[in-house]
């Protein structure tokens, strides 16, 4: 035994004259560097121990009689190694479990020899010569499969040797997550952000929410470009994949986007809560700037809780999932047991608030268009991601539980599954059942296919965010009869009420059209001005009825014709007289 002796480097000539040592340890040296033809001079060798060292190779030569063989604790020793180098090991300890799938690790590799066996015994039968060099060859295969068994850390769901997502019904389930939440997560932020350049309470966490959501789907994306990539021989990509730097921001993106998603979701139910009583009380809600305050310091959080998985070596490279699974060590399993008490917490809170919010609330209050779709949404989006979080849960603590006992393939699939489904079904439910998408794709479609500049006011009902609810798109037309510019800007009626202008729009007249003075061709229009004249869309195809002169009727098709597309609402026209 040669234990705690400091050694760096083995020569060539370290072991002459010692043909008959059976077993050498060493063990717990600083061994970085074996010749490979050390150990010829030891054919006797039966038991070697070369943990705990720092090697990055290993010789194969001289070490075919080995029995057992113990390189655990060798981190830089992630080449493969090749069974038929060691024909009689019959116990093997190894770095990294993808180093065992060569010594039939994997069950693929184990059926493949048995149909080679049974055509083996089938040709046995025919020729006895043959016969029984085939059985001496069986025999030697059943005695290298007996040691494959001792072979330490083992291969299974998250240590696989061919596919890393597994069955099709997984892999296919993970490729659909990460396509819709990478569309629909994109589609929700640009509606949002290219409606409105001062985003209220409600929709910045709504967009927040996405941009967290976006980013589990870009790790899903990751899983599934390396499951494709390695299609069938993960053993070879295991190592690389784990030690690797792509292996920790793959971690940090998925731990970063399931804290910041839920604690976004913890501040949208408490905005939501605020803003509907002062809403009620004040019909408005003053609570912006606290709001991103809030947000910015949930933001810091999450990014704290994905950076420190990363000063433990263990954490991310746990499996190639890259999630800090609990590995047995205190440190792996008190994180996830932080993390999900946590998470547990905040969404009992979201609980709490929203009961308490909707047993407040009257039938009223929940029927007003401008709050009840944000308040729904949020709940809805509360109930999915709690009923999600709660199997996730549930195997996090299911190694402190010793009676219960969890197939990790089922562990695996739980978790591929049920771990980035809220950032595919979040996104979908804004989309499909939230009113306030529809509008913000209108706008987000007239905003694209507007030809000429135009000057967009609307009024947030919470607090004067311009294109919020409703964008009513004045236009400036230069070619009416002549160089004529209309409908300028149609603002002052809009920015003298605190209500949404879609309620204002339906209820109330349209807002003053104001005439720029301009050049005209002679024996046109000797007066600009006529009396206010009230024009209805009549039907669907938008048909322009007036019941004043031919000057207004023109002015008003050039501006309404550019806002094609909304409601059929009731406008009046106030034409100011322009003296010559």
């Amino acid at each position: 035994s040669l234990q705690h002796n400091q050694i760096h480097e083995i020569a060539e000539d370290t072991f002459q004259g010692l043909s008959s040592l059976r077993v050498l340890d060493l063990s717990r040296n600083r061994i970085h560097q074996i010749h490979r033809e050390a150990f010829i001079s030891v054919g006797a060798l039966v038991n070697l121990d070369l943990s705990f060292n720092e090697l990055t190779s290993v010789p194969t030569e001289g070490l075919s009689g080995l029995n057992q063989l113990k390189l655990t604790g060798n981190s830089e020793l992630k080449e493969p190694l090749a069974a038929k180098n060691f024909a009689k090991l019959r116990s093997l300890s190894v770095p990294y479990a993808y180093q065992c799938c060569a010594f039939w690790g994997c069950d693929s590799y184990l059926n493949s020899n048995a149909e080679d066996s049974s055509h083996q015994d089938q040709g046995a039968l025919m020729d006895r010569e043959k016969g029984k060099s085939d059985v001496l060859r069986n025999e030697e295969n059943e005695e290298l499969g007996q040691t494959i068994i001792h072979c330490t850390p083992a291969t299974g769901a998250f240590k696989p040797c061919e596919y890393l997502l597994g069955s099709w019904m997984i892999r296919l389930t993970v490729w659909f997550i990460f396509l819709v939440a990478l569309f629909f997560n994109l589609l929700v932020m640009l509606t949002i952000f290219a409606s409105c350049t001062t985003l209220p309470s409600s929709k910045l966490f709504i967009s927040l929410i996405s941009v967290s959501n976006l980013f589990m789907g870009v790790y899903t994306g990751i899983l599934t470009f390396l499951d494709a990539v390695s299609w069938g021989r993960f053993a070879e990509f295991g190592i690389w994949w784990e030690t690797g730097s792509g292996c920790r921001v793959a971690g940090f993106l998925a731990v970063f986007s399931s804290e910041s998603a839920i604690f976004f979701l913890m501040l949208a139910a408490v905005e939501r809560s605020l803003s509907a009583k002062e809403f009620i009380k004040k019909g408005k809600s003053n609570r912006q700037k606290q709001f991103q305050i809030a947000a910015v310091f949930a933001f810091l959080c999450a990014v704290v809780a994905g950076c420190l998985p990363l000063f433990y070596k263990a954490e991310y490279s746990a499996s190639p999932l890259c999630l800090p699974f609990p590995t047995g060590e205190t440190p792996s399993l008190g994180f996830t047991v932080t993390l999900v008490l946590l998470n547990s917490l905040a969404f009992l809170l979201m609980a709490i608030i929203y009961t308490k919010l909707y047993c407040n609330l009257e039938k009223e209050d929940l029927s007003e268009n401008s709050q009840s779709s944000t308040i729904k949404h949020v709940a809805w989006l509360i109930f999915t991601n709690c009923i999600f979080f709660c199997p996730v849960a549930f195997f996090s603590f299911a190694p402190l539980i010793t009676a219960i006992s969890i197939s990790p393939e089922i562990m695996k699939s739980v978790t591929l599954i049920f771990f980035p489904l809220p950032a595919c079904l979040n996104p979908v439910l804004y989309v499909f059942f939230n009113p306030k998408f529809k509008e913000d794709w209108k706008l987000l479609r007239r905003h694209l296919s507007r030809k000429t500049g135009a000057v967009a006011i609307a009024v947030n009902s919470q607090g004067g965010c311009a294109t919020q609810d409703f964008y009513y798109d004045c236009g400036v037309y230069t070619h009416l009869q002549g160089n004529i510019a209309v409908c300028e800007c149609c603002e002052s009626l809009l920015l003298s009420k605190p209500l949404p202008c879609k309620h204002l729009i339906k209820s109330q007249s349209c807002p003053t059209l104001a005439v720029v003075p301009c050049q005209r061709p002679d024996g046109y229009w000797s007066d600009c001005g006529t009396q206010s004249a009230h024009s209805d869309y009549a039907d669907e195809d938008d048909s322009f009825v007036s019941d004043s002169s031919d000057q207004v009727q023109a002015c008003g098709r050039a501006c309404f014709y550019q806002s094609r597309g909304f409601p059929l609402v009731r406008y009046a026209y106030n034409i100011p007289r322009i003296k010559d």
